[in-house]
């Protein structure tokens, strides 16, 4: 596959990364796992996207920031408690399908090595459509080649970048959510959405709009496709406890997931399209 002058392939220890670099932005996609790691806007030299310093690199377990690529489910499986949480694309192989340069920016398709698994009966074709402008456009494509219809769970697993935890406020969510940290029960959104504890919540919303703030900074966030928005901090303890995390990590990330929590009919032939757009 030959790639755009914009892009090229780096190396970071065991993972081969598109490094692309236009005149809209900078962005890295890494093709293990799919999975997107940086997204810079030039206009602003601003990272929306953030990676833990203490990510592994080694080709084997999913990488801990940035937009990992949850499918065919997302989460624990429902009835395997066999397989992996999340799916199984992120920790495969990813192939370049097509690299087009336009007027807007730089298009590029991926496919993981396989879209088969264990966990997932379905007869599917997974793809993802990463456009790098002015906007980081990222479209997972989830087409049905069986012969009867199927369902999934996925996400897009975001990783946002920010200053500081405790001065960040998310705008735009407004219906209740269910609480993981409190047994899955309902609770109404706060107004100001701000942080001060463990946070995984499954918000029971479509907004086409959000807006993350920490009072020096702003990204914007546009979703379709979807049936929720997953927000997620692991705070001090949860930090603390995992190997590819910082102790302080929580401080400067959140979590603001464009996903599908109930199930995603697809029918015989068709495409369902998961999109997040970023500024």
């Amino acid at each position: 596959m030959l790639l755009t002058d914009s892009t090229t392939i780096i190396t970071r220890q065991n993972i081969q990364i598109l490094h692309i670099d236009n005149g809209f932005a900078s962005a890295e996609i890494s093709l293990f796992g799919g999975h997107i790691l940086s997204f810079k806007p030039k206009h602003d030299d601003s990272e929306r996207l953030w990676v833990s310093p203490n990510a592994l690199f080694d080709g084997k377990k999913a990488i801990r920031g940035g937009i990992p690529i949850c499918w065919p489910w997302f989460g624990d499986h429902q009835s395997n408690s066999k397989v992996a949480a999340h799916g199984y694309v992120r920790t495969q192989t990813w192939q370049i399908l097509s690299s087009e340069e336009t007027d807007t920016g730089t298009s590029i398709t991926l496919k993981p090595q396989t879209s088969a698994g264990d966990g997932f009966e379905g007869d599917a074709q997974l793809t993802l459509a990463v456009h790098v402008g002015q906007q980081l456009k990222i479209q997972m494509r989830t087409t049905n080649l069986g012969d009867a219809p199927l369902t999934y769970n996925c996400a897009l697993h975001s990783y946002f970048a920010i200053s500081d935890i405790k001065q960040c406020e998310l705008l735009g969510l407004s219906k209740q959510y269910s609480d993981k940290t409190r047994g899955y029960q309902m609770f109404d959104t706060p107004q100001p959405y701000q942080f001060s504890e463990e946070t995984d919540r499954v918000h029971l919303e479509q907004p086409k709009a959000l807006t993350i703030t920490d009072g020096k900074n702003k990204t914007y966030v546009r979703s379709t496709g979807h049936d929720s928005i997953v927000v997620w901090n692991p705070w001090q303890k949860k930090s603390i406890s995992m190997g590819d995390m910082a102790d302080d990590g929580y401080l400067t990330m959140l979590c603001v997931e464009t996903a599908i929590t109930h199930g995603q009919e697809v029918k015989v032939d068709d495409t369902h399209i998961l999109e997040q757009i970023i500024s």
